[in-house]
């Protein structure tokens, strides 16, 4: 299915993003740096996806997030907290060993959050892999 209104793909030199339709879902893959900066435009690229009035799954890619912020980790609290107000699933894929992953888990938000290591996995957990 294709979805002329993606959000836009975004690059500042920082934090690259770009929205790929998964079928029945929406992938956000990301890259660089996710902090006070460029963490409102991750916040927003997240909220228009959320807002759609055809709601689908959505898998955030941050396997290639090199440095999350306080910031970064606000707004993927957030946006969990806003997907399940609307009923919309929503996971976060990260690395392994990765330093995403080493921040989420000291700050604790690792066990709210739905993570996975693997997009396929994450796609298949909803349905669209």
């Amino acid at each position: 299915m294709e979805r002329d209104d993606l959000i836009e793909a975004g690059d500042d030199g920082l934090l690259r993003f770009t929205p790929v339709d998964a079928g029945s879902a929406i992938v956000l893959t990301s890259a660089g740096e996710v902090d006070l900066e460029t963490g409102p435009r991750l916040r927003a690229a997240l909220a228009r996806l959320l807002e759609r009035p055809d709601a689908v799954p959505i898998v955030v890619d941050l396997t290639d997030v090199t440095f999350l912020g306080s910031t970064g980790i606000a707004v993927l609290v957030d946006a969990h907290w806003q997907a399940v107000q609307l009923n919309i699933p929503l996971s976060i894929v990260v690395a392994s060993d990765g330093a995403v992953h080493r921040t989420l888990r000291t700050a604790g938000v690792d066990r709210h959050l739905k993570l996975h290591h693997d997009l396929g996995a994450a796609l298949r957990e909803i349905g669209a892999g």
